[in-house]
């Protein structure tokens, strides 16, 4: 779909050929990475919670309830932190200035040497990996977050549903049979959210260069398609008149 795209296309300082060449190069790994057995854990994960659930609801409503308001409070948690490192994702991709000086290099690397400005270029490769490495420390303090309340979970729902047990056994509303039964479902359930959570940081990548993949995929050409239209024969003599071509990014330099 690249090589049917229009020149203004690649005009664009976003769509320059060393960027494109990069998202190629990492997009499709980034989604092939939890397209395995990653995928395979999550679904795992995803079906247990559901049965500790319906498991707990069953057993001792009232432990139910607070586990599973706390399982959708975590989710909400999680969310708002993909969402944060989506952008951050989209951002660093969009000045992600090392791989396209990477690539310049490599396709003009005997000019350079050359021209005797292997140090420039070094610098230049230099300050852009930089920023790039605060970029990824700061995704790293977002995942760790992200992680410490995952790892933690199972804690912060054993001591809740105890508490709330407890009280319901003194109460005498559920039996304590039914009552640890439902608690040990709710903390099952957590198990199985620590046991996926690991798994975020790739998610969360893969979701970013999916939606930058299938926009290359999917993205028209102003042109038209070539696949489409009339194909006439064309007999006799073409003559062009008053014909005029400038690129979107500098309309008052005109190329024809």
């Amino acid at each position: 779909n690249l090589l049917y795209q229009d020149a203004s296309y690649f005009d664009n300082p976003a769509h320059a050929p060393g960027k494109l060449i990069t998202r190629l190069a990492s997009d499709a790994p980034n989604i092939k990475a939890v397209v395995d057995a990653r995928m395979l854990q999550v679904i795992y994960a995803l079906s247990a919670i559901v049965a500790c659930i319906v498991i707990a609801f069953i057993y001792c409503w009232q432990v139910a309830i607070l586990g599973t308001s706390l399982i959708l409070l975590l989710a909400f948690v999680m969310i708002g932190l993909a969402y944060k490192i989506s952008i951050m994702n989209i951002e660093q991709i969009k000045n992600d200035e090392a791989g396209r000086i990477a690539i310049e290099i490599i396709e003009n690397v005997k000019t350079i040497q050359l021209l005797t400005r292997c140090d420039m270029f070094f610098d230049h490769y230099e300050t852009a990996s930089k920023q790039q490495k605060r970029s990824e420390l700061k995704k790293g303090m977002i995942e760790a977050i992200n992680y410490s309340i995952t790892q933690s979970f199972m804690y912060f729902m054993m001591c809740f549903t105890y508490a709330v047990g407890i009280r319901v056994i003194y109460q005498g509303d559920k039996s304590s049979d039914d009552t640890f039964k439902g608690i040990i479902a709710m903390m099952l359930g957590a198990v199985a959210v620590m046991n996926s959570a690991q798994y975020f940081p790739e998610f969360v990548k893969a979701k970013t260069a999916a939606g930058m993949l299938f926009n290359i995929i999917y993205r028209k050409p102003r042109t038209g398609d070539l696949m489409e239209g009339d194909r006439p024969e064309i007999r006799g003599n073409i003559l062009f008149e008053n014909v005029k071509f400038s690129y979107p990014q500098r309309p008052l330099q005109p190329i024809m």
